[in-house]
């Protein structure tokens, strides 16, 4: 009777542990989510610590993450497209836009996000449908930067650009950067055109080439512009000049009088993921007041979740400026733009860069 029941204790005990194996193994492969496009240097590292690494500690998920630029993403997405390997991925929001008119990104159910509630609805991003495809988690916004040691007086608005005084120091962002084009149509409302008349700013953004000014994709190559001497004064990134600064070099950064070009780092569920439950709450969390706190601390970034404050340092450093908020900045339709993208780069090829 001994020798029985210690066979058995034997088999309850191997089946446990298979038992136990096989359900280590399920769990594992439900926790598992793949991420990309976190961009990468300052953007990733706080991507990373802000939302990412929190949520595989409070939800016990191991993120598999690939840094990148939204082009890249998009690129991976369309060669994936009906069965994708990535599971939840960051874009700016042109490259958005192409991913939403594309279908590759998938809806999102309202109720299945409980933070919604209290996201602002600027950064509630919906398809021509009506249907929320993406949502913001951080704002960001280019206004102009200046080389303090070179300019006196400094810029207070966009067309301070084509001031004699500047002539030949000037800097801007080229259509390669998602703020390139809503620059153009600020620079062209501004001299009496706009998105149905962009011709002022192709014949504002030509007198500026005719006098020497430098044209560049990535903040960084701006930020390096302006500190190597090559140029004064620069349409840059916030966060650019902030990481500026915390290196010693004296660049200051204005919100112009007809506020700051808004840009914005949005999430998405990929369509056709298999982890859409756990995606989901990746992106409930990264729209949490949690993590747009510590996103704005690090990136300064403006939050999109009402409920975060932020201390008076941090608050000073945020893109739309002292004492604006989101409504301060300048939105340029983004589905205008990508419905001319294509013909307004062409453009800028044959007459800015020759």
């Amino acid at each position: 009777m001994g020798s029985l029941v210690g066979w058995g204790r034997l088999v309850v005990f191997v089946g446990s542990v298979l038992l136990v194996g096989l359900h280590a193994s399920v769990s594992s492969a439900q926790e598992v989510l793949k991420v990309s496009g976190i961009y990468g240097g300052v953007w990733a590292d706080s991507i990373r610590n802000a939302i990412l690494k929190p949520f595989e500690a409070k939800f016990g998920v191991k993120l598999e993450i690939e840094e990148g630029i939204s082009a890249v993403t998009l690129a991976k997405l369309r060669q994936q497209k009906g069965s994708p390997a990535l599971d939840v991925v960051w874009m700016d929001r042109i490259v958005s836009d192409n991913a939403i008119v594309e279908d590759l990104v998938d809806r999102v159910d309202p109720a299945r996000i409980p933070n919604l509630k209290d996201v602002v609805s600027q950064a509630v991003q919906k398809d021509k449908n009506g249907d929320i495809r993406a949502i913001t988690t951080g704002f960001w916004a280019a206004g102009l930067a200046y080389n303090k040691k070179e300019i006196k007086t400094p810029p207070v608005s966009w067309l301070d650009l084509w001031k004699p005084e500047f002539r030949g120091k000037v800097a801007l962002y080229s259509p390669d950067n998602a703020i390139g084009l809503p620059i153009l149509v600020t620079i062209a409302e501004l001299k009496g055109g706009g998105t149905q008349n962009i011709d002022p700013g192709f014949k504002a953004v030509q007198e500026l080439a005719k006098q020497g000014a430098l044209f560049f994709g990535g903040s960084p190559a701006g930020a390096n512009l302006l500190v190597t001497g090559e140029a004064a004064v620069a349409t840059l990134a916030s966060s650019q000049v902030w990481d500026l600064q915390s290196k010693g070099h004296p660049i200051e950064y204005v919100v112009p009088k007809e506020g700051a070009v808004a840009g914005d780092m949005r999430v998405h569920i990929v369509k056709g993921t298999k982890r859409k439950e756990l995606a989901e709450k990746l992106v409930d969390f990264a729209v949490s007041a949690e993590a747009q706190r510590a996103l704005a601390t690090m990136l300064l970034v403006g939050p999109v979740n009402s409920k975060v404050s932020l201390p008076p340092d941090v608050a000073a450093k945020m893109p739309w400026g002292p004492g604006g908020s989101v409504q301060t900045l300048r939105l340029v339709d983004p589905y205008v733009i990508l419905e001319r993208r294509t013909a307004w780069v062409e453009r800028w090829n044959k007459e800015i860069v020759k």
